[in-house]
């Protein structure tokens, strides 16, 4: 597996993201580093649905899902960074 940076894994991100909207019909956000996901405009599934995209797009399982609830963090309680370096961590993790 590549090493995930962080410029690409927001890149993802934000793929993912508009693919969402145009399925959602909700509003362009930008994807502010401090923004929270819940702030974003989406309803809680397709946040689930968002972080499942990333951890197919890099082969993560679902180390993501595990790393929060191990962390007892809740999606809602995340930010937009705290995301992004969860997977770039896991994504280092995945290629060592």
């Amino acid at each position: 597996m590549t090493t995930v940076t962080y410029e690409d894994a927001k890149s993802v991100l934000q793929e993912i993201f508009e693919d969402l909207e145009d399925d959602l019909d909700v509003e362009s956000v930008e994807l502010s580093a401090d923004a929270k996901v819940l702030e974003l405009g989406m309803e809680s599934i397709s946040l689930v649905y968002l972080i499942s995209e990333l951890q197919q797009h890099y082969g993560l399982g679902d180390a993501l899902f595990r790393k929060m609830r191990d962390e007892d963090r809740l999606l809602k309680d995340m930010t937009v960074d705290d995301i992004l370096n969860s997977v770039v961590e896991l994504g280092a993790r995945a290629s060592a």
